[in-house]
């Protein structure tokens, strides 16, 4: 026989070989083929080793391919990590510049706040002194009018002041 044949193959002729076998009368027993028997024996044993070389072959296989996909897992894993790791900074980023924003907007807000205050109570200031100013010129004014009609009867010079210093 050959050694082509895989074990199934081999079981399946030994069997073939069993049920030929012609019956013996008066008993439960058969007389069978021990030189067919004895080559289908001999070709399992030489199929086995091939056979679980095989086996072993699939194995070794699953065992790479199952290597190589827990490597790759692990790898993906890694740069998700990383890709969530540097998202997370950059999160973290955005998150801190807009606080500094936050803290520059209130900062330039209040120092244009105190910068109106103290420009309006500048202006208050400086419209108080005109309105002193013009107050004491106004009077001023009212008494050379008042000076210059009550000279018309009186022809007399006028003492004329102008901001508290007699002018002649």
């Amino acid at each position: 026989m050959q050694n082509s044949y895989s074990i199934e193959d081999l079981i399946e002729m030994l069997e073939d070989v069993i049920n030929k076998a012609t019956r013996i009368p008066m008993s439960k027993k058969s007389a069978v083929d021990i030189d067919a028997i004895a080559d289908i024996i001999t070709d399992m044993r030489m199929a086995l080793p091939m056979e679980i070389q095989q086996a072993q072959k699939v194995v070794m296989d699953k065992n790479n391919i199952i290597e190589e996909a827990k490597q790759k897992a692990e790898s993906i894993i890694r740069e998700a990590e990383q890709r969530r790791t540097e998202l997370l900074d950059k999160n973290d980023i955005v998150i801190e510049a807009r606080r500094r924003v936050t803290e520059m907007v209130n900062k330039e807000q209040n120092d244009c706040a105190d910068l109106r205050a103290s420009t309006v109570e500048y202006a208050v200031r400086m419209l108080q002194r005109i309105e002193e100013l013009l107050g004491s010129d106004l009077e001023h004014i009212r008494i050379l009018r008042t000076g210059i009609s009550g000279s018309e009867s009186k022809p007399q010079q006028p003492e004329i002041k102008l901001f508290d210093q007699p002018i002649e």
